[in-house]
């Protein structure tokens, strides 16, 4: 445990020295309703902010629904909506030229996703992987683009719709110093196709303020190997609260 929270740790100063990532804060809620022993339904408000706390990156709203398949084994599938915000962004020909100009926008993304999870207790040690097919479709968006070869389209020319398959692995450990502090530590990669898309390395802790309540800090560095969803490297403060019933 100790090597892996070295390894972890050292690897997020040395992340941080990136003079174009970005810094902001992710805030959510969650509820958590237990249905049977093997059943529970969830559903998550999150708020996303970037570019140093300046913009209003996401909001999203979300369910999902979990079952218990033996003590050290879960399932779940959820739907997540998502309400993006999208810089102002140009494209070049080979000569330097300006091509394209895509205006700011907001705009929605539906996402499904189906994970198995699976864990292992080694006395106040958690150790988990998580295994998530995520499935992501946004739709075209017209009216925000102008084509500078093209002056007659104007804004016209519409961003079009898009899907995106993405496989998420996520290794956590998770210490039970108290009833009250658990402090975790966690490596996810993103994969699309046969490429890396993300590496998100995450540190903190919960807080169990009561048997139905619990609240989450940490740090999360992203780092970004697609610039497609215009995200880059990230600085992340986290904060999250749940409330079982």
């Amino acid at each position: 445990m100790k090597k892996i929270a070295f390894v972890l740790l050292a690897m997020l100063p040395v992340a941080a020295v990136a003079q174009n990532d970005e810094f902001g804060i992710w805030a959510g809620a969650s509820i958590e309703k237990s249905l049977s022993k093997k059943w529970t339904l969830g559903g998550e408000l999150e708020f996303r902010s970037g570019n140093g706390l300046k913009n209003v990156d996401r909001w999203s709203a979300g369910l999902d629904i979990e079952y218990k398949l033996a003590k050290w084994l879960k399932a779940d599938a959820g739907y997540t909506y998502l309400y993006d915000y999208h810089p102002e962004r140009y494209t070049y020909q080979d000569d330097g030229d300006l091509n394209k100009r895509t205006m700011t926008y907001f705009g929605s993304r539906h996402r499904f996703y189906a994970s198995l999870t699976g864990s292992v207790n080694l006395g106040r040690l958690n150790i988990s992987l998580r295994e998530r097919w995520q499935y992501t479709y946004r739709p075209e968006i017209d009216n925000l683009r102008m084509d500078y070869q093209h002056p007659d389209l104007g804004y016209s020319y519409a961003v079009s719709g898009k899907a995106r398959h993405v496989w998420r692995n996520r290794l956590q450990f998770k210490y039970k110093a108290s009833d009250l502090l658990q402090p975790y530590l966690s490596g996810e990669t993103y994969v699309e196709g046969n490429g890396l898309d993300k590496l998100r390395l995450s540190v903190g802790t919960e807080l169990k303020v009561s048997k139905s309540s619990s609240f989450k800090v940490g740090y999360v560095f992203q780092k970004a190997y697609d610039d497609d969803d215009d995200e880059g490297n990230k600085h992340v403060i986290s904060v999250g609260y749940k409330y079982k019933f």
